[in-house]
C-alpha cells in the first residue's frame, strides 16, 4: 500500500505574485546586509549585487535606500516574533504554570537569538533610533503590535481564571514587552554583571507569577 504524501504546510498560503517575490527578495537581501554591516555602510549597489537584478528594478519598487529600510524593520519585526515566541506562539495557555512556561521559554529564546543573530539585536538596541526619528517611530509602532497581543493573551489568562482580574490588560501587555528588553539586554551582557541566563529567567518568571497570578494561583517558582 503506498504510503500517503506528506502535507504540505505551504499549501494553504496564498501565492505571491512575481511583484511580490521580487520585492520580497530585495527586502531580504537588504535585512542580510544591515544586520551584517549597518545601515550606514550599505548602499543601493550592495543591494541589486546581492539580489542580482538592475538598480531599475530597485526603483521601481524604492525610491531610495532609506525607503527599504522601513520594509526591513517590518520584516525584522516579524522574523524575531517567529523566533521568540516559537511555534506555540499563538497557542492560549489555560493555567499559571504553561503561562510562565512559555514566557520562559520566551526568555531563553531571547538568549537564543543574541547568540545567533547578534547584528539584527545590536541594530535595533544601538544603530537604529540614530538614523533617524521615522525609524524609531517604526520600531515602536512594531513593538505595539507585540504589545497588542500580549493584551489578548492578558485577557485570555483572565477569562481562563489564573490571572489576576484587577490586572489592567493594557498596562500589563507594556510590562510583557519590557520583559523582552530586559531578557535581550541581559543576554547582550552575557551575565558579566552576575545576571546569569538561568538567574534571568528565573526571577523574571517568578515576577511574573507574583504580579500577573490570580488569588489561586501558587506563588512559588517550579524552575
Amino acid at each position: 500500500m503506498t504510503a500517503a504524501p506528506a502535507p504540505d504546510p505551504h499549501r494553504d498560503r496564498p501565492r505571491l505574485s512575481r511583484a511580490d517575490r521580487r520585492r520580497a527578495e530585495l527586502v531580504t537581501a537588504a535585512y542580510e546586509l544591515v544586520v551584517t554591516r549597518g545601515f550606514r555602510t550599505i548602499s543601493v549597489d550592495d543591494i541589486t549585487a546581492a539580489t542580482g537584478v538592475s538598480h531599475g528594478t530597485f526603483y521601481n519598487y524604492f525610491p531610495n535606500k532609506r525607503a527599504i529600510l522601513d520594509a526591513v524593520i517590518d520584516h525584522s519585526f516579524l522574523h524575531i516574533r517567529d523566533l521568540l515566541l516559537g511555534p506555540e506562539g499563538d497557542v492560549t495557555p489555560t493555567t499559571m504554570d504553561a503561562f510562565c512556561d512559555r514566557y520562559a521559554r520566551v526568555i531563553d529564546r531571547c538568549y537564543d537569538l543574541v547568540a545567533t543573530e547578534p547584528g539584527l539585536v545590536n541594530f535595533f538596541l544601538l544603530e537604529a533610533s540614530s538614523i533617524d526619528d521615522a525609524v524609531l517611530d517604526r520600531c515602536l509602532h512594531n513593538a505595539r503590535a507585540y504589545a497588542a497581543e500580549s493584551v489578548a493573551r492578558i485577557h485570555e489568562g483572565i477569562a481562563h481564571g489564573y490571572l489576576d482580574p484587577t490586572l489592567d490588560p493594557a498596562i500589563a501587555g507594556e510590562v510583557l514587552l519590557s520583559l523582552l528588553v530586559s531578557a535581550l539586554l541581559s543576554a547582550l551582557r552575557a551575565g558579566a554583571d552576575g545576571l546569569t541566563q538561568p538567574r534571568v529567567r528565573t526571577q523574571l518568571v517568578a515576577f511574573l507569577r507574583t504580579a500577573f497570578g490570580g488569588p489561586g494561583s501558587p506563588t512559588t517558582v517550579g524552575k
